[in-house]
């Protein structure tokens, strides 16, 4: 027992202050969420994007627009593949035999749109009726949103503030978060036994004064809470640092010394390559049947807003956003109609050393949306559990020193 609470002891003075300012700022950025969701912020809010950006991908193979949030549904009971039909009629008599990278129909307004990807731009067609609606050029592609406080606090708990070299701290804390939980339990149960022996079977119990009482209760009730987003955080601490790690190596071999010309944009863009290949025009009915079929299997009473076809990374695709409350980016082999995720055998390689879906999955777990709103209050009871075993963690050791302080031990390790 004494070994280990000389081990519990140690790693708290190493990591307490980073684990304190983790749970803080971590906080702050789920408290931010709450508002933003709840006060049922529009989708072009900063901090509303800032929640969603990265999760359908890069900036080359997401679909969902930020207006596409707030858009109607295509029609109930719309012909789509009659729709598709009326485009490809009018895009071909406009553009000829010019390649397309992709056909889609989507709601602009109150009106069904298809839209073909021509070159760097596109052009639209009234999907009923077939006239010509826009032709650009080149397409302004999304960004990550400006002026998000979220993205703020976020920088600061990630600590990428700091320059990418802190980043080795997140991983150093995320470890002795573990060990800390470990010893805390094996602490916990060494009590219990002791006590079950004497006949005190009750897993809460008094002693030790209101800092130690509440340390223990609370570290028993959230312990499964902070398991998960220490261990979720501990993926993404590492996650976050091979990123910085490709990024610099890549920088280097590219001659370039930050994110500029020719290098990488930021963390959540790819190399700047098209990754498409030209539709023929004879296989959009067979993309078409088999991502409807793929959808009717996975999303049947969902609205569509948005059905696109397309070639990414040389596989057939039929790429699909649903409406209503459980909003998402579908995507499809449009040759099987099976369900695709973003890192798939063939994809361009990202900077993320295992790859862009794993690490959106980690976010989710991390912040708790995975499994919805109470999954987020879980993950606010953690972050708080946190910041109140930091500052009582403190407050004991500090009890324990003012005492072998006063007895002439003036040393701020001891066994």
């Amino acid at each position: 027992m004494q070994r280990l609470r000389q081990i519990h002891r140690y790693i708290t003075v190493a990591i307490v202050g980073f684990a304190l300012y983790l749970g803080l700022t971590g906080t702050m950025v789920q408290l931010i969420d709450f508002k933003t969701l709840y006060s049922h912020a529009p989708a072009t809010a900063p901090d509303l994007q800032a929640i969603r950006e990265s999760f359908d991908g890069p900036d080359d193979y997401k679909v969902r627009e930020t207006r596409d949030y707030d858009a109607l549904a295509l029609p109930a009971g719309s012909d789509f593949p009659a729709m598709f039909a009326k485009v490809m009629g009018s895009a071909r008599k406009d553009a000829g035999p010019a390649p397309l990278k992709y056909v889609e129909l989507r709601m602009i307004g109150t009106t069904p749109v298809g839209q073909v990807g021509l070159g760097k731009g596109h052009a639209r067609y009234d999907a009923v009726t077939g006239a010509m609606l826009e032709r650009t050029n080149e397409d302004i592609i999304e960004g990550n949103p400006r002026g998000s406080t979220r993205n703020v606090f976020k920088s600061l708990h990630r600590m990428t503030t700091f320059g990418d070299r802190a980043l080795y701290i997140n991983v150093f804390v995320s470890l002795g978060l573990a060990g800390l939980i470990v010893t805390g339990l094996w602490i916990y149960a060494k009590l219990w036994l002791g006590r079950r022996k004497l006949k005190r079977n009750d897993l809460f119990w008094k002693g030790g004064g209101t800092w130690r009482v509440l340390h223990r209760w609370i570290s028993l009730v959230a312990a499964a809470l902070l398991v998960v987003v220490t261990l979720s955080g501990a993926w993404l601490a590492v996650e976050s640092l091979g990123l910085a790690i490709n990024m610099a190596a890549v920088m280097k071999a590219s001659g370039n010394h930050g994110p500029g010309p020719g290098g990488p944009k930021g963390p959540m863009r790819m190399a700047p390559r098209d990754y498409s290949s030209p539709l023929a025009d004879a296989e959009i009915p067979g993309m078409l049947g088999a991502t409807l079929t793929g959808l009717r299997r996975d999303a049947p009473n969902d609205p569509v807003k948005v059905i696109r076809l397309r070639y990414y990374a040389h596989y057939a695709q039929g790429v699909v956003v649903t409406g209503g409350d459980n909003s998402q980016q579908l995507v499809y082999n449009a040759k099987t109609g099976v369900r695709m995720t973003e890192t798939e055998p063939g994809y361009p390689k990202v900077l993320f050393p295992f790859g862009w879906q794993a690490h959106q999955w980690a976010k989710s777990v991390h912040r708790g949306d995975i499994i919805g709103m109470p999954g987020r209050w879980m993950d606010l009871l953690a972050g708080l559990s946190l910041i109140y075993l930091s500052l009582s963690g403190i407050v004991m050791y500090w009890q324990m020193w003012r005492k072998r302080a006063a007895t002439g031990r003036k040393g701020l390790l001891w066994k």
